[in-house]
């Protein structure tokens, strides 16, 4: 095979491989953890800039009920669904009895959106089902109330389980935490195909979007990531935690930079400092918007991410400004901004 056709098998490989998981309506942490790989890992494939092993393609067809043959050659013209129950539907079978509560609970970032695929998909074991709806309790708890006035019975009586449920999937109150940041992670990713090399720029857009405050339902989001710097601030615990789960999240922008180098739409040079700059600016640009300690509104955040893209990533930065903040999916800026 030549090199194109090489390029071209395993784009059409991961095509089906996000086809595969969308479906089965699994979120990447959770099928990173199925399958035994570390989440960036996972986000890197999902780009195209890390190739699937055999045994991943093989767990991933299991977990999400395809065949194999399909998702490295598509020969069908549907994806085939499996009649077996995939083995890691029967993990955490062993955990301690009655209580489970079987009750739906999809999680929500403001109230009406679903953030995540609900506990009770189909593909779930009773365990697993438990521990998503433990993450998603505490997540919303932490980011409502505070992570330090939670306790372990307040996460099993949102939860709909005993506090002995909680601590079989968590043995520590840190454990249970990183758990939740990784669930922000999940929310920021699953918005839109953040793993999605098709359109790095629109990718880029949305995420930084999002993740700069101008979004609403990232709200709960930003209250747990504020309320983890503080605290990492002062506990070296808390910050080899938000240091695991924020270099995945560097990971998954760097994806979206090392595929918009490839596609020409985003300028050469050194992506892990290019990435770091970035992550640096939406931070800086995020916390003055959850905190409202500075008057921000979300026309001049645009703007200034608009202004920022074009200065240091974009290739090409002859886009009209209003043209560009159209493209985020926000207003045009005023004609003040445009002359700025």
């Amino acid at each position: 095979m030549t090199s194109d056709g090489a390029d071209s098998a395993q784009t059409l490989l991961v095509t089906r491989v996000r086809t595969a998981i969308r479906d089965a309506g699994i979120n990447h942490s959770e099928v990173a953890r199925q399958v035994g790989l570390d989440a960036s890992k996972l986000s890197k494939s999902l780009a195209g800039t890390r190739k699937f092993r055999v045994e991943e393609i093989s767990r991933i067809a299991e977990l999400t009920r395809v065949t194999t043959d399909w998702l490295t050659t598509g020969r069908t013209a549907q994806p085939p669904r499996r009649t077996i129950v995939s083995e890691a539907a029967a993990a955490h079978e062993d955990e301690p009895a009655n209580h489970a509560n079987d009750a739906s609970v999809t999680a929500t970032a403001d109230g009406g959106e679903a953030a995540a695929p609900p506990p009770t998909a189909d593909w779930m074991s009773k365990g697993t089902r438990n521990r998503v709806t433990i993450i998603v309790a505490a997540w919303e708890l932490y980011a409502d109330l505070g992570i330090d006035k939670v306790r372990t019975e307040d996460v099993a009586d949102a939860a709909g389980v005993t506090a002995s449920a909680v601590n079989y999937h968590f043995r520590t109150k840190d454990q249970l935490l990183q758990a939740a940041l990784r669930y922000s992670l999940d929310i920021i990713a699953e918005t839109r195909h953040l793993n999605d090399a098709s359109d790095p720029i629109s990718v880029l857009r949305h995420f930084a979007r999002l993740h700069a405050g101008v979004d609403s339902k990232i709200r709960r989001v930003w209250s747990i990531w504020l309320q983890c710097w503080a605290r990492a601030s002062t506990d070296e615990g808390a910050r080899a935690n938000l240091t695991a789960v924020y270099d995945e999240w560097l990971d998954m922008i760097t994806a979206v930079i090392d595929a918009g180098q490839r596609s020409g739409a985003i300028r050469t040079g050194d992506s892990a400092l290019m990435v770091k700059a970035l992550a640096i600016f939406i931070d800086g640009l995020g916390v003055a918007r959850t905190t409202e300690h500075m008057t921000i509104t979300d026309d001049e955040a645009l703007t200034m991410l608009e202004d920022y893209l074009a200065a240091h990533i974009l290739a090409d930065t002859r886009t009209p400004k209003s043209e560009r903040a159209a493209a985020a999916g926000g207003p045009e800026p005023t004609s003040q901004e445009e002359g700025t």
